[in-house]
């Protein structure tokens, strides 16, 4: 990446990331959460996987800062960004920097301009993809030199899935499936880095699941009972796949001032039949944090070896005809169609299975349009 990159990006993440708006909205977050952003802060400083040597000299650099000021706390969420991430040269794939910036911009947007106005969660989560498309077409233009140079995008396509209905099938509202290919060429890593951040994952397929609720106040009710498939909650803990509550500030008398989309674990919500409500702001982190944990790698959310693993883990112990939509958001052109066909072959092999007909995306008359999945 050349200097003139850099600094064009690096003007661009003050306007965009360190502008007023931003700020507001992470203030906003930070003082509802329970710790004071103390859990977003420790999330954020744990992605070292992701991190180049510049990266990694700004951590060292933040950290020893706090030290010779006699600071004894962890830095916080403001100051990662600001001195550990700052450059798209502080992450060994420019192009993650690149999808976590505009995933900062989205969020913003999304929480600060259509979360005050009531909704209901399915038209929210449209909305909220929408700002992600924005958001990385933005960046994509902001970065076009280096993306065209490098053949890489930025990029979000959905498939919505219409058959089956939905949210009450499956438990889960939307998936989402992080995909990135590494972009070439990449420098070779130096013993030390390897020592220090571990080797880079490569090529990643990430299929992450997400339960929709909106709440106000301090907790959300996850108790959704279908009649015959049981709790929406327990289905949703039995895929293959990380699977998550988000949860968006949405109320009937509109919200003043929300705070970002909150991602929570399945794992961590206790059992609704000992709670039918979970606290919003515990063991909780905003979308674009834990975006990048995806990205970076950990136990709680595995990656998978193939795309096509990646729809196998999300279908896992759920109907395949019941995922109300599927995004991908990566760095390579015509993933839609790619996840499309990996979905249609997925689908009639289960057909198989089952013995029904077999799945055929194209429609064979108006009235079975609606029946059929298609990119939006």
């Amino acid at each position: 990446m050349s200097l003139d990159e850099i600094l064009r990006l690096q003007a661009r993440m003050s306007d965009q990331t360190f502008g007023a708006k931003a700020q507001l909205a992470r203030l906003n977050t930070v003082k509802r959460t329970t710790d004071k952003g103390a859990r977003i802060s420790t999330q954020l400083w744990e992605c070292k996987r992701i991190l180049s040597k510049v990266g990694l000299y700004g951590t060292v650099n933040l950290a020893k800062r706090l030290i010779d000021a006699k600071i004894s706390r962890s830095p916080q969420w403001e100051e990662i960004l600001e001195e550990a991430f700052r450059e798209p040269v502080s992450f060994r794939d420019p192009t993650v920097w690149l999808l976590f910036q505009a995933s900062l911009q989205a969020e913003r947007d999304f929480a600060l301009d259509v979360c005050p106005a009531h909704s209901r969660e399915d038209v929210l989560t449209g909305r909220f993809m929408e700002s992600i498309k924005g958001a990385c077409a933005a960046w994509a233009e902001a970065s076009a030199s280096y993306l065209g140079r490098t053949a890489n995008m930025l990029e979000l396509s959905s498939i919505d899935l219409t058959v089956g209905g939905g949210e009450q099938e499956t438990g889960a509202d939307f998936a989402l499936i992080l995909d990135i290919r590494e972009s070439e060429p990449m420098p070779p890593l130096d013993q030390e880095l390897i020592t220090l951040t571990g080797k880079s994952r490569g090529a990643a397929f990430i299929p992450l699941l997400f339960q929709a609720k909106c709440f106000t106040g301090e907790s959300a009710d996850i108790s959704q009972k279908h009649k015959t498939r049981g709790y929406q909650f327990s289905r949703l803990r039995q895929t293959a796949c990380a699977s998550n509550y988000i949860f968006y500030e949405n109320g009937e008398d509109g919200i003043d001032l929300p705070v970002l989309p909150m991602v929570k674990p399945a794992s961590l919500c206790l059992p609704v039949e000992v709670s039918p409500k979970t606290l919003v702001f515990e063991k909780s982190i905003n979308f674009s944090s834990y975006l990048l944990r995806a990205a970076n790698g950990f136990d709680a959310i595995p990656a998978a070896e193939t795309r096509e693993d990646a729809l196998n883990m999300i279908l896992a112990n759920i109907s395949p005809l019941s995922v109300s939509k599927i995004a991908i958001l990566g760095n390579t052109g015509g993933l839609d169609a790619v996840y499309r066909a990996a979905l249609d072959q997925l689908r009639n092999e289960i057909y198989d299975e089952l013995d029904l007909e077999p799945f055929n995306e194209a429609p064979t008359s108006e009235d079975e349009s609606s029946n059929k999945f298609k990119p939006s």
